[in-house]
């Protein structure tokens, strides 16, 4: 059984986590979702502040201004200050009436009895028909009981097809989805060049305090540099172009910021995005880490996770910069800059697995893989067990060395290690693309059944993080892999549901992809 509740005009979706009114629908936190379904379960009961804490926060330690802010968000959302009563010292209470309904529910037997809408699917019609003829109706006359009769029969058939069909669409979004936090390149206003690793070594600064769990996703920088070009942004975006990446990315929050003022009297602006609010502030502080670390700490009040413990120093000055100005260079393809700034770096700090990781990358895209696959053993030693999101990424990384180097036995072991810490750390990327490269070795072994399987898991854990370019990309190769094996229909949906991904999220770079998909 499904229920939703209705209150001031509002429906709400449980499975669907999502506020709909009107034509307007609206996705919602995880935390936030939970602390609504809570108030509307007992509408003008006064729920204490530690009763909530406790029910919604009970997997990590949080303030009451992450209650709070969550509060403001839901009136926010709804559009009154009023829909939940404050009790000072008490709680909180949701003031409005509340209905909770049942969703339709049809059987089998009512669903095959009913007249059927047949729409047949030939390859003409995956690509928009330029057809303008409307089709004539003709009618015959009818006597008003024959005329109610033919009414009531079009009205039942129309209500248990439509049934049928909100039926499917809540068991196809029903799958656990978590909150997604995408940091953007900081934008640079300090004179001079001294300054001019801001905008990657902030970014990446951020990215890296912020920890990912179950219920948040933090990307990494490689990911934003994707959706950004999938967007058309470019490293100097407008903030008015911010929305876009709501379209490409499973985002549902979007960290701009700007750095300005002079040494020691930096200025650190903000706006927190999400797509129906933008909270803005302002820090003011001497250290420029000391300004980031505080901005990681606003993230993390409003999102729920945790922040990494750093030690904040000079020498931790010099390495963000160090390793900012090897990113640079990696992402302007110049390798040999990229490694002697990572190995400069390693030096000064040989714990440093980011460092490491960097390096192992630039290695990478140089081809050197005996010396990628050593940085990646040792940051795997260095990490330790209890260091997971890193055990993820660094067996990821020597899978794909051993895939080079033509050894894939070796690579589906690394595969199999690069899984099981995935799930461990909740690096769902990872485990997503763990997953892609496993369906692609099975399905050039010939082994189709497991490709199938990889691929379906690949995409539902882009699902789960709302990538709506991984969900496009693995629907497409199912599309191709049931295609090959000639299961026509099956090629057809999963074609479909890609093409309608890439045009509504107006994902331009992969239309020549669906071109390339023979049916």
């Amino acid at each position: 059984m499904s229920v939703f509740y209705q209150s001031q005009g509002f429906v709400i979706y449980p499975q669907r986590q999502t506020i709909v009114k009107g034509d307007e629908e609206i996705q919602v936190r995880s935390k936030t979702f939970a602390l609504l379904l809570l108030l509307l379960e007992k509408p003008g009961e006064v729920l204490s502040k530690s009763y909530l804490l406790d029910s919604i926060w009970d997997d990590v330690k949080v303030e009451e201004q992450v209650l709070v802010q969550s509060i403001r968000e839901l009136r926010q959302l709804f559009s009154s200050a009023d829909i939940i009563q404050t009790y000072p010292r008490k709680g909180y209470a949701w003031a409005a009436d509340v209905e909770k309904l049942e969703q339709c529910k049809v059987s089998a037997t009512q669903v095959n009895e009913a007249p059927a809408l047949e729409l047949p699917l030939t390859e003409a019609d995956l690509t928009e028909s330029s057809s303008t003829e409307t089709p004539t109706l003709v009618s015959k006359s009818l006597s008003p009981r024959r005329k109610l009769y033919a009414l009531t029969g079009v009205l039942l058939a129309l209500g248990l097809v439509l049934c049928a069909v909100l039926f499917n669409t809540i068991n196809r979004t029903s799958e656990p989805q978590t909150d997604v936090v995408v940091i953007m390149p900081v934008k640079n206003q300090l004179p001079g060049n001294e300054y001019n690793w801001v905008p990657l070594g902030v970014m990446d600064q951020l990215i890296h305090l912020l920890v990912s769990d179950k219920s948040v996703q933090v990307m990494f920088s490689e990911y934003v540099f994707q959706i950004m070009r999938y967007a058309h942004l470019d490293r100097d975006y407008e903030s008015e172009q911010i929305p876009k990446l709501f379209e490409v990315s499973g985002a549902t929050l979007i960290v701009e910021s700007q750095l300005s003022g002079a040494v020691e009297d930096f200025r650190l602006d903000y706006k927190l995005r999400t797509r129906t609010n933008v909270k803005r502030g302002v820090i003011f502080e001497k250290d420029l880490n000391q300004a980031v670390y505080k901005l990681g700490q606003i993230i993390v009040n409003q999102t729920g996770q945790k922040l990494q413990d750093v030690e904040l120093n000079a020498q931790a000055s010099f390495a963000n910069e160090l390793m900012a100005r090897g990113v640079e260079k990696l992402d302007k393809n110049d390798f040999a800059s990229a490694e002697n700034l990572f190995k400069s770096l390693i030096q000064l700090e040989p714990n440093n697995l980011l460092a490491r990781e960097e390096l192992l990358r630039t290695l990478l895209r140089l081809k050197r893989y005996d010396a990628a696959k050593e940085q990646a053993e040792t940051a795997i030693q260095l990490a330790g067990k209890d260091q997971s999101r890193v055990q993820a990424r660094m067996y990821f990384f020597l899978a794909v060395i051993h895939l080079e180097q033509g050894n894939t036995e070796a690579a589906l072991g690394n595969l199999d290690r690069a899984d099981e810490f995935s799930t461990n750390g909740q690096e769902l990327l990872v485990g997503s693309a763990v997953a892609g490269i496993r369906a692609r070795i099975h399905k050039e072994r010939g082994d189709f059944n497991l490709a199938q399987a990889a691929y379906e898991k690949s995409l539902n854990y882009d699902k789960t993080i709302r990538c709506s370019i991984g969900q496009s990309d693995n629907h497409l190769n199912l599309a191709e892999l049931f295609s090959q094996l000639g299961k026509r229909d099956l090629a057809i949906e999963h074609y479909n549901e890609a093409k309608k991904l890439i045009e509504s999220h107006q994902l331009d770079a992969m239309k020549p992809r669906l071109a390339e998909i023979k049916l």
